[in-house]
């Protein structure tokens, strides 16, 4: 947000401390939090924004907490300010969902300031709305605008969830419950599909879902390693890795581990007869790496690998430099890589 500071100065006059300083990208958020001053709190559901957002910190010279979690409204609800630097970017559906989580982590009295990146902003005032009863905003400006709600009462609270059914080609139907902010939001990813039709897993097999979302990928192929395979669970996410653990219940994974990682720390090297993996196609190159790189010391020997992605030219190198060699399928619009230890 190239802009943060001065749509946070139109509003600025509004805060009033306790204050939480609501994901937004770790740079502007610190600052924001040293404008304050006093009593700040940055909330993060990613552990790597998390970091990010205290490496920021330590730079500006500013004591802030950082806290990271699956949701907002897990935080005590005792802050008198709320502020949300949403970047013209982020997910439509999260923005929604985190106005109803703000609202429940006010007290009576609190309010929630969001800075929206659009220059003629006609979506938070209507939100906000829905929530709140009634918003106020600033005029809209090159930099943006800035919405301000106060809480009256206190409400129940309500969840943005959709729930979806997904199947292997020979086995039975799931159901999946996913939530905004997560990858796939309210479908089965179609790369996902493309990479677990052609995915071979045998009886007794140890999958590793690998960036694993809401764990839809390593549920339906752990049913098909049966009750004496395993399927472990990874993502830096945490919002995510609650929808990967509750899925995963839900659908009788066997034998279901779950780690929350930046960089694939606290896995067993070899320990995995299959690592599957589907990084966002737009992820940057040096994610794709990290699940390239990080799966081949992970698999066992004989072990197998799949990545899915919609960029074969810049994938397919990176499996031949770690892994010697490769094979692909395509399948779907979407190119499966395939590689063996």
């Amino acid at each position: 947000m190239k802009h943060a500071m001065e749509l946070f100065a139109t509003v600025a006059h509004r805060v009033k401390p306790p204050v939480c300083v609501a994901m937004g990208p770790p740079w502007p958020a610190a600052n924001i939090a040293k404008a304050i001053g006093g009593e700040v709190t940055l909330f993060q559901m990613d552990l790597h924004q998390a970091t990010r957002a205290k490496e920021c910190l330590a730079e500006i010279e500013f004591p802030a907490e950082v806290v990271v979690g699956p949701d907002l409204w897990e935080l005590e609800a005792k802050f008198q300010t709320v502020v949300f630097p949403a970047t013209a970017y982020a997910d439509r559906e999260l923005k929604i969902d985190l106005i109803e989580q703000a609202y429940h982590i006010l007290q009576p009295g609190g309010t929630l300031l969001s800075l929206s990146e659009y220059e003629k902003d006609n979506q938070f005032a209507k939100w906000q709305k829905k929530v709140f009863g009634k918003c106020g905003e600033t005029p809209s400006s090159e930099n943006g605008m800035a919405f301000f709600s106060t809480k009256t009462d206190d409400g129940p609270r309500r969840r943005h969830e959709v729930s979806f059914h997904a199947r292997t080609p020979d086995g039975a139907s799931m159901e999946f419950l996913s939530r905004p902010g997560t990858f796939s939001y309210g479908r089965f990813d179609e790369g996902s599909r493309a990479m677990i039709d052609v995915v071979e897993i045998e009886k007794s097999d140890s999958i590793l879902d690998l960036g694993c979302g809401n764990g839809a990928v390593g549920c339906l192929l752990g049913a098909k390693a049966g009750p004496k395979g395993s399927g472990t669970f990874i993502d830096s996410n945490l919002h995510a890795m609650s929808l990967a653990e509750h899925n995963a219940k839900a659908n009788g994974a066997p034998n279901p581990k779950f780690v929350a990682a930046t960089r694939l720390e606290g896995l067993e090297p070899r320990s995995f007869n299959v690592i599957v993996a589907n990084p966002p196609y737009y992820a940057k190159s040096d994610i794709t790496r990290l699940f390239v790189e990080g799966a081949k010391d992970l698999l066992k020997r004989n072990g197998r690998y799949y990545i899915v992605t919609k960029m074969p030219t810049a994938v397919v190198p990176m499996i031949f430099e770690i892994f010697g060699d490769c094979s692909v399928i395509e399948n779907r619009g979407y190119s499966v890589v395939m590689a063996n230890t």
